[in-house]
């Protein structure tokens, strides 16, 4: 069953209801057709092909980043290795297009965007030293003007850097026409082509660094790559992108890094498995501080670490480390690396729960916290690859000279059943597959409906009409009782947000004088910075990424950290467990509760003595049928429920960083104009300590308030949500009983109209097993 004939149903069944269903059941059933038409149309929905899952790939560069993507593709689309060069500062991202042929879509920063940069450039390459400078200064010095002289001039190849003030003076920043039309807002730069070789080098000419062309580059400029193909990995809705990490120092590319983190509902940390694990984790996850961050949002289960190049292994040591002798060694290389991705996966999950028990300990947090914590630290999932060895495997990859390895051993198939295991609740195929659920379900539902209109009921004497009679006054009563039992569930599920809500409050109240403690730690971390890192972090709103240090600077967030890294369990039990709970729990009692009136007027329905042959088994059918509908629906309210948590989640932990991030701007302009000198790193440190200090309690009760009204809205929004899930159940009800009352409802005409009607009404198959 596919897409296409799913949505072909839903236009025959729309049609049949509106052409033959409607006109019969307007007068006697007027809800019943709207009901099953607002099931089409989220039935319609779910068929709306979309990259709704990217994946982002995240690291610094040479870490295998763009090869791990080709080897999941099956294809050498993008170009990799030092042949890129500083095409690492570019966001690529790739997905699915069905038909023939590769498309890129390449986006430019507007000129503004660029002149800015360009004045940047202008004062690194020209910056003088100091008597205040450090053998840390020097370096960053130099790092910083490495920098900005390799941007001039892969843009402007041949020009002097004392030119560049005149290229500032002109309008056009002496841009060539193409690019020039690209930064002013027009059209992206397009390349189709139905080869992948010739594709990726028409893209690669717009990335590669000068070292590796005889022509101006324009890689500075260029904002983001989208490339669309047939690649089969991507066809369930995925997405993958290659982020450049978090050391472009370029503001316009830096937002759209930012986006795709707090959108990519998947994160996967690649490293070198020879060379970058250790540096990955110090630099990225714990220095910088995103494995908390993730933690905080709620994304621990969505995280997973990826090693590269396990090919590149030294076997003579690992044969070694294996208790054997290198000489004996058979050739078959599957133990070997397999004894190899055992030694890596304990030591990344052992640096993971290292920076696990620094978040436990600076919260301050109970043993039975520490152990929950760490439990789903240590099953973040570990994967360890052979991209090259792969791509040649699947000839892709002819000339590569590496270790032979078949397609298993590179464990690149185990990678992508990874990926299709992660996304597949939420995958293209799952939500056809949804959709046709639905759909089978409703037609049964609508058949049996108008299939009880038909069946003829003779009650043919006083006992059995009267015991027609009570049957549906039983029916009415376990139908109100249920309704009531609805009510109470809907009450208790309100009374239960609330409580929660408070608590959560009430704890948050009890943070803020700690936080105003942990602050004076973070002033001392900040005496540690040369005073030029320290300058180019005022420089650009507290946020710096050393090149020179391989460290990335956040004064906002480090200021953030002194109340957010007191709150994180009181967070996550919150968000996590209080609010997955409470809609579990509501969910299961209502659907308790609908089965619990579908019980009584099944038993009821069993003591009739007096029933015409068949009734029984179509009053129990017609009720299977609507209690099968109920769990669908409630599963998506479910869903969406989770979602908007989640989204609410992440949402107001990147609200606390910007609402730190706006308090201390005035501080890190005033920091920012400080003209250098002796003295100037003191300085720069008093103004940041100065504003911050009387500006703490501000901050941390502005900080709660901004958790409290957030979590007020999602409360807010919640209610409705939880009411939804309780009207799904008490609309069940109502079908019950409008199985049983149809039959007295339709006269002897009508019901042969509706059964010449029945038989035109579409069907729809089950999917095969």
């Amino acid at each position: 069953m596919n897409a296409d004939s799913v949505g072909a149903y839903i236009g025959q069944l729309r049609h049949w209801l509106k052409a033959s269903g409607e006109p019969l059941l307007r007068s006697a059933f007027p809800e019943a057709v709207p009901a099953w038409l607002n099931e089409l149309a989220i039935a319609e929905r779910m068929l709306e092909r979309s990259d709704a899952l990217p994946i982002a790939f995240l690291g610094p560069s040479q870490q295998g980043k763009s090869s791990l993507i080709n080897a999941l593709l099956g294809e050498n689309i993008l170009a990799v290795g030092g042949a890129v060069g500083a095409c690492t500062c570019v966001i690529t991202s790739v997905h699915y297009q069905q038909g023939p042929g590769y498309r890129a879509e390449i986006d430019f920063i507007e000129l503004a965007e660029w002149r800015k940069e360009l004045h940047g450039i202008q004062d690194a390459i020209f910056a003088a030293t100091s008597a205040e400078d450090s053998a840390e200064d020097d370096a960053e010095l130099q790092s910083q003007r490495n920098a900005a002289i390799e941007k001039y001039e892969a843009v402007y190849l041949g020009r002097s850097q004392q030119d560049v003030g005149q290229i500032l003076k002109a309008p056009d920043l002496e841009l060539p026409s193409e690019i020039l039309a690209a930064t002013n807002g027009r059209a992206s730069v397009r390349i189709q082509q139905n080869n992948a070789q010739t594709f990726r080098n028409e893209v690669r000419r717009y990335l590669v660094g000068r070292d590796q062309s005889p022509d101006a580059q324009f890689w500075p400029l260029i904002r983001e790559v989208r490339i669309y193909g047939d690649f089969p990995v991507l066809a369930n809705g995925t997405s993958l992108v290659d982020l450049p990490g978090l050391n472009d120092p370029n503001p316009a590319r830096e937002q759209i890094t930012k986006r795709y983190l707090e959108q990519s509902r998947y994160i996967w940390l690649i490293c070198n498995s020879q060379t970058g694990i250790d540096r990955v984790f110090a630099d990225l996850l714990r220095d910088n501080g995103f494995f908390f961050r993730l933690f905080l949002e709620g994304r621990l289960g969505a995280f997973s670490v990826v090693t590269t190049r396990i090919d590149e292994t030294n076997l003579d040591e690992v044969i070694t480390q294996m208790g054997q002798n290198p000489a004996d060694f058979d050739g078959d290389f599957g133990p070997v690396l397999d004894y190899r991705r055992g030694v890596i996966a304990r030591h990344v999950t052992n640096s993971l729960v290292s920076i696990a028990e620094d978040i436990v300990r600076s919260a301050g947090e109970a043993p039975e916290h520490r152990s929950a914590f760490l439990k789903r630290v240590v099953t973040i999932p570990v994967f360890s690859v052979a991209t090259a060895a792969y791509l040649k495997a699947v000839g892709k990859m002819p000339l590569f000279q590496g270790i032979q390895l078949s397609t298993g051993e590179t464990h690149v198939p185990k990678l992508v059943e990874h990926l299709h295991s992660i996304t597949k609740a939420e995958s293209y195929r799952s939500q056809v597959e949804a959709s046709h659920r639905r759909m089978v379900m409703l037609n049964a539902q609508v058949y049996r409906f108008f299939l009880d209109l038909v069946e003829q009921i003779e009650l043919d004497g006083d006992d059995a009409r009267g015991e027609w009679a009570r049957l549906k006054a039983t029916a009415s009563a376990a139908a109100e009782r249920g309704r009531t039992t609805l009510r109470e569930v809907e009450i208790r599920g309100d009374v239960a947000l609330q409580e929660r809500c408070s608590d959560f409050d009430r704890q948050l109240a009890q943070v803020d004088t700690r936080a105003q403690q942990s602050l004076q730690s973070v002033f001392s971390s900040w005496s540690a910075m040369n005073w030029r890192t320290l300058q180019a972090a005022v420089r650009r709103n507290g946020e710096w990424y050393s090149s020179s240090l391989r460290r990335d600077y956040n004064l906002s967030r480090d200021i953030a950290g002194a109340y957010t890294g007191l709150i994180p369990f009181i967070w996550d039990d919150f968000f996590g467990k209080g609010l997955t709970d409470l809609t579990d729990t509501v969910s299961a009692q209502t659907e308790d509760g609908v089965q619990d009136v579908g019980r009584s007027i099944i038993g009821a329905l069993s003591m009739l003595r007096h029933q015409p042959d068949g009734m029984a088994a179509a009053i129990e059918k017609g009720i299977a049928t609507a209690s099968e509908v109920m769990p669908l629906r409630v599963a998506q309210v479910t869903a969406d429920l989770q979602a908007q948590i989640q989204r609410t989640r992440q949402s107001l932990s990147t609200g606390l960083l910007e609402t730190t991030a706006s308090l201390m701007q005035p501080a890190f302009e005033m920091a920012a104009n400080d003209t250098g000198g002796r003295g100037v790193k003191l300085r720069m440190l008093a103004i940041l300590r100065q504003h911050a200090e009387s500006h703490a309690p501000e901050l941390f009760i502005g900080m709660r308030q901004e958790l409290s009204e957030g979590v007020a809205v999602l409360q807010g929004s919640m209610k409705p949500q939880l009411k939804s899930i309780v009207t799904s159940g008490e609309q069940t009800i109502g079908r019950f009983q409008q199985n049983l009352t149809s039959y007295e409802f339709v006269t002897p005409e009508l019901r042969e109209e509706i059964k010449v009607a029945l038989q035109t009404l579409p069907r729809l198959q089950e999917i095969p097993a």
